[in-house]
């Protein structure tokens, strides 16, 4: 039974899936389809218990720091991560992008194949401008009613609740508090071991939602914004490959051991394209595998996830230098460094809305520019559900490499 176990969890069993799922959505999209109920509820099976152990590990985590008079101790340390992250994820997003020229000199068959994409596409489109994104954020934030936050999946309104709980059960500090907190020792435990158990299914799920997800795209637009596409992924591996190290520096454990350690994240993030289906995977490895304080974990992990989007960040910043160049829109250093706050504060705005709300956002940084907002959606769109994997990836390892140096300046 434990050799079962152990090749459903295997690397290369994981890895092989991802890959079948590619070739399935790219080449046999009719039969992609037929995989996509599996694929989706796979999904939800993992989504059903995010919240519960969302709400869990931060009302715990939280309360405990409080309790014990930790939490202040690195507070700065997390700012400080927080906004060099972000600021890393804007500059390295719009200068691979205005250096690589992703928008530069397309062929005529890419412009035809644009063109028909945005012609063709019937959607109702959402812009916002600054007010209202930041409206959206703080709206989104305060629920009127936590039950239906819970019901509707509003995970920013249910992080805020988590928190005011949280601290007030922590500064309570009564014998009662107390036993409150151990209580919900006792649900994250239960939620995450229901969650090891979607764990054994992970290969099947991931091949179906890669198949599904793939299959969405077709090759003329995929080609045709396949520079944009590139850099996405360059930009996206050279932020996960400088997250790893700050992990690897901070786990004081061989490279290879951290990688392996971080597998699970990884593909969850990779195949779910969702940073709070990920939270428990990584809650488990960083705990179980990297020795990380359960009571930090518990806190900065889902915290991050929310307030800490730079997969999103880069993103936007590279998709407005692509919309820039392509409607042959030079670019001066401030207009860079416009775009650049503007991506941080779209990525920011866009974690806590959904789809093309989410999207949307990028307003922020093409109304300055006198930019299309509906061209812009409409194109990320059809490139979406190819690029967003990867930039969940991103987020998965920056708040991991957040909670590394949260636990380490505790140690210290």
């Amino acid at each position: 039974m434990k050799k079962i176990t152990n090749f459903l969890l295997s690397p290369w069993l994981i890895f092989f899936s991802v890959i079948l799922g590619s070739v399935i959505g790219f080449y046999y999209p009719d039969f992609a389809k037929t995989l996509t109920p599996f694929g989706s509820l796979y999904l939800k099976l993992l989504q059903m218990l995010v919240l519960p152990v969302l709400m869990a590990a931060i009302i715990s985590g939280l309360g405990r720091l409080f309790i014990s008079g930790t939490a202040k101790k690195y507070l700065v340390q997390v700012l400080i991560f927080l906004v060099t992250n972000l600021l890393l994820a804007t500059l390295i997003g719009t200068s691979l992008g205005y250096i690589g020229g992703v928008g530069n000199s397309l062929d005529q068959q890419a412009n035809i194949a644009l063109g028909k994409t945005i012609s063709s596409t019937n959607i109702e489109l959402v812009t916002s401008s600054d007010s209202s994104g930041w409206y959206l954020f703080a709206e989104k934030m305060i629920p009127h009613n936590i039950f239906q936050a819970l019901v509707n999946g509003n995970n920013l309104a249910v992080l805020f609740f988590s928190i005011l709980v949280g601290t007030s059960l922590g500064l309570v500090g009564s014998d009662s508090s107390k036993i409150a907190l151990e209580v919900m020792d006792a649900f994250y435990e239960t939620f995450l071991m229901a969650i090891n158990w979607m764990m054994y299914l992970l290969p099947f799920g991931l091949c179906c939602l890669f198949a599904s997800q793939l299959s969405q795209i077709g090759l003329d637009i995929f080609w045709a914004m396949s520079k944009l596409v590139l850099y996405i992924y360059l930009s996206a591996f050279l932020l996960i490959f400088i997250f790893s190290l700050v992990i690897w520096y901070k786990s004081q454990s061989s490279y290879w051991q951290m990688l392996i350690a971080l597998r699970q994240p990884f593909f969850v993030g990779l195949g779910t394209a969702s940073g709070f289906a990920s939270i428990p995977a990584s809650l488990n490895a960083l705990q179980e595998k990297l020795k990380v304080k359960k009571d930090i974990s518990n806190l900065i992990l889902p915290l991050g996830m929310t307030i800490n989007p730079p997969g999103s960040v880069l993103y936007f910043g590279i998709a407005g230098v692509f919309m820039a160049q392509i409607y042959d829109i030079p670019l001066s250093f401030s207009q860079l460094a416009v775009m650049g706050i503007g991506s941080i504060l779209a990525g920011i705005s866009s974690s806590s809305a959904p789809g093309i709300v989410g999207l949307g956002m990028i307003s922020m940084i093409l109304i300055p520019l006198g930019l299309p907002v509906e061209v812009a959606i409409i194109l990320l769109i059809a490139i979406d559900p190819v690029v967003d994997p990867i930039l969940t990836v991103v987020n998965v390892f920056s708040n991991c490499a957040m909670t590394m140096v949260a636990n380490n300046h505790i140690n210290n």
